[in-house]
């Protein structure tokens, strides 16, 4: 929805990133790259070498894969390089991103709070006394350290990390446009963009949908500000709040749509059934609860131990119990009439290796809950 016309934009709000900063992030980029295609295809190949030289039948599930990849130089050097990719990208010395952060903390924190002063109390409702969940104040997800929650700047790194997972090039928000592409294509009155953070995907939907009133809820106030802060910019106007997604202030069947991006494997699973208890109570009836999360490939071990080794390498704390759970039954159980859960093939990709098939390297569903 359009800001009205009294309140104009923001000016833009920057990072200022030198050229060492670009290319060094530039160059991590390349390393990943690197790391999820050739190296992968070459952990492959000595994968294959192995169970042929050993003979029997092949890994009846990922344990049995993980126990022979556990031995090979090449996964070893893979994990090695999802840990530490990440832990160079925020916090090396004047370059990471903290860092780089940090020797502007004044005039950015100062610029976060003037905008957010200056919103209207029913655009941006932050709870100074809301208690966080034990499962997101205590883990450092993606290796942001402390978490996302607690310092002033955490919603800006939050932004620069995730940008920077793309080449320089490439949209940054190309992927919520997928997800966005592949809902029912209607006019959509009221929207939640569940678990918002900087708010990017919420900035696409509104984009795409003008006609939407658009409404973001998170724990993180930092991230919170930093949302409002380029919706602002834009001239858009979001109604954003700081809630526990277990207990959301919404009455009941207040929105047409509920959309997520890759959250599910943030939760931990004793949550997630009162999740979705929640979020299909602030459905309206034939409402849609709709997103897109990473899984494992039914039927492929060597893809299965791989996704799942970037819990311990990337501290994705509750993804192997994400893995196990019966999302499914739970949705049904929650209330929705009709579960859906489809291989989402646009963003499936699998590395081309010479004389041998290609490898699937991730695998990822599109979850469609109707109320």
């Amino acid at each position: 929805m359009a800001m009205p016309a009294e309140e104009l934009p923001v000016p833009p709000l920057t990072v200022e990133e030198s050229r060492d900063f670009r290319s060094y992030h530039a160059f991590l980029r390349a390393a990943r790259t690197y790391m999820e295609g050739r190296l992968v295809a070459r952990m492959r190949d000595a994968y294959d070498d192995a169970l042929a030289s050993r003979g029997g039948p092949p890994p009846a599930d990922w344990r049995e894969a993980e126990a022979v990849l556990d031995e090979l130089v090449p996964f070893q050097l893979y994990c090695w390089s999802y840990r530490h990719l990440q832990r160079f990208k925020y916090h090396r010395p004047s370059l990471g991103i903290f860092a780089t952060l940090e020797a502007q903390r004044g005039r950015l924190v100062a610029g976060l709070e003037a905008t957010a002063a200056a919103t209207p109390p029913e655009a941006l409702r932050l709870d100074p006394q809301l208690e966080l969940p034990e499962y997101f104040r205590f883990v450092p997800f993606h290796q942001h350290t402390g978490g996302v929650a607690h310092d002033a700047l955490d919603g800006l790194a939050y932004e620069i990390g995730r940008r920077t997972t793309v080449p320089a090039h490439a949209d940054p928000n190309g992927i919520y446009r997928i997800l966005f592409d592949a809902l029912p294509q209607r006019r959509w009155a009221r929207v939640l963009d569940w678990g918002t953070g900087h708010g990017a995907a919420l900035v696409t939907w509104q984009q795409m949908h003008p006609e939407s009133e658009c409404h973001g809820v998170d724990l993180s106030a930092p991230c919170l500000k930093v949302a409002n802060q380029r919706a602002r910019e834009r001239g858009l106007s979001f109604r954003l709040s700081q809630q526990d997604l277990e207990r959301l202030d919404y009455p009941d069947g207040h929105f047409d749509l509920v959309f997520f991006n890759f959250m599910l494997h943030e939760l931990p699973p004793a949550h997630t059934p009162a999740l979705l208890r929640e979020a299909c109570r602030v459905l309206k009836p034939g409402g849609l609860f709709a997103g897109h999360e990473f899984h494992l490939r039914p039927g492929d071990p060597f893809q299965n131990a791989l996704q799942r080794s970037h819990a311990f390498t990337n501290n994705e704390t509750y993804a192997t119990p994400w893995y196990d759970a019966p999302l499914e039954r739970w949705a049904r159980e929650a209330g929705f009439s009709e579960v859906s859960v489809t291989p989402f093939e646009r963003l499936n990709r699998s590395v081309e290796r010479p004389g041998r098939a290609p490898v699937s390297v991730n695998h990822w569903n599109l979850y469609l809950l109707r109320k």
